[in-house]
């Protein structure tokens, strides 16, 4: 099967039954997950393990984490204690929280064409729609991030939704506090889309994607720095890599992952950003075949990159973690009696705190917690 057809049937498989019209209103009362341990160590029945999928995480604090993603698992908050659902006949891809009073959840209306951009924001006590440009008539966002009341940033694509093969054109939004309005940068040749997008202040800006409508394809990376969008290049093997993660620390440390399609099997990609150049980094192909879909860092010294690996199904979880000198192999948990299981983000919060989402089956939720030893469900 071609690579690109490949990643997007994954992408789109058994999604049908899983999504319902779009809603406007504020999110339905919420409902009270099994309660956890204060360490927040979980039981298989404890985790909200529910019909859908997450594909985001996100978090402020060790008791204040979001997972955001398809119905019936839209939105999910961790409070330390508990896990607590919004429930929402809405698609969500990306999550990014400023703090317990302000949160973003971004995605698409559809997941086909046409589709519209979707944002809706958390202001402590609901979440509610904020009106977004859909320009070209069809577009929608795969990836938030905000750094203060004023300043956030929505990246996706202009075309159809997330599970429509085809040409695409890359698409940056900016959310200034009152309104979401476009935003202009030098679009690369040919057909491209942001998938993640992290910040760290309102002049350092991380965007990243790929190029090109078929595997392989290449790196598509742009940085902000206050006054505008500019083109990164990166040295990626053979010239090509598909990046669907990213995060940032600071000017000099950012990490970008997702893997090289140069070959006949995806191998895991982590490019580093040390303040002047992007560079690859030796990372782990545990099983041969590594996709990473997400990264986030919360020091120099600790960062976890997450996504699947296998030889041909069963796809299982796959989780990297860097200490400030290599990227290791953490074994990760794999839901029982699954053909896949697949990590799709993670939220580094300290040494002994994160939290990973993602599917099994790409039909029921994932959720593992990393206590500073292991991961746990």
């Amino acid at each position: 099967m071609h690579k690109q057809r490949r990643r997007r049937l994954i992408l789109g498989t058994a999604v049908a039954a899983l999504i319902l019209p779009a809603l406007t209103l504020p999110a339905l009362a919420p409902s009270m997950a099994a309660a956890a341990a204060r360490d927040g160590s979980l039981s298989p029945a404890q985790y909200p393990s529910v019909p859908g999928r997450f594909y985001h995480v996100a978090a402020t604090s060790a008791d204040d984490v979001w997972a955001v993603g398809l119905p019936y698992a839209s939105i999910w908050h961790w409070n330390g204690f508990t896990w607590v659902s919004y429930p929402m006949s809405q698609n969500f891809l990306g999550v990014s929280a400023v703090s317990p009073t302000d949160a973003w959840a971004v995605g698409p209306s559809s997941w086909f064409y046409p589709t519209q951009t979707v944002a809706y924001h958390w202001n402590g006590e609901d979440w509610s729609q904020v009106p977004t440009p859909t320009p070209g008539g069809s577009a929608f966002f795969s990836s938030v991030a905000a750094t203060s009341a004023t300043n956030a940033w929505a990246v996706g694509s202009i075309s159809g939704g997330p599970g429509d093969t085809g040409n695409a054109v890359p698409l940056i939004e900016h959310w200034n506090g009152k309104t979401w309005t476009q935003q202009s940068f030098s679009l690369p040749t040919g057909s491209a889309q942001f998938t993640a997008v992290a910040a760290t202040s309102a002049s350092n800006a991380w965007a990243v994607g790929w190029i090109g409508a078929q595997a392989p394809q290449d790196a598509l990376i742009e940085h902000w720095n206050g006054k505008n969008w500019q083109r990164i290049p990166a040295s990626t093997p053979h010239g090509y890599g598909d990046l669907q993660g990213v995060a940032v620390t600071g000017p000099d440390n950012a990490w970008a992952v997702g893997f090289n399609d140069s070959g006949p099997v995806y191998k895991s990609l982590i490019l580093h950003w040390n303040g002047k150049r992007w560079c690859v980094v030796p990372s782990p192909n545990p099983t041969g075949v590594t996709n990473l879909w997400s990264v986030s860092a919360s020091s120099s010294t600790n960062a976890w990159a997450v996504g699947y690996s296998n030889t041909s199904c069963p796809c299982v979880t796959a989780a990297f973690h860097w200490n400030g000198k290599k990227w290791s192999v953490v074994p990760a948990v794999n839901p029982p009696d699954s053909s896949i299981d697949a990590l799709t983000s993670v939220v580094a919060i300290s040494p002994e705190d994160a939290w990973a989402v993602g599917a099994t089956d790409w039909s029921s939720t994932i959720i593992e917690y990393w206590n500073g030893k292991a991961w746990n469900t």
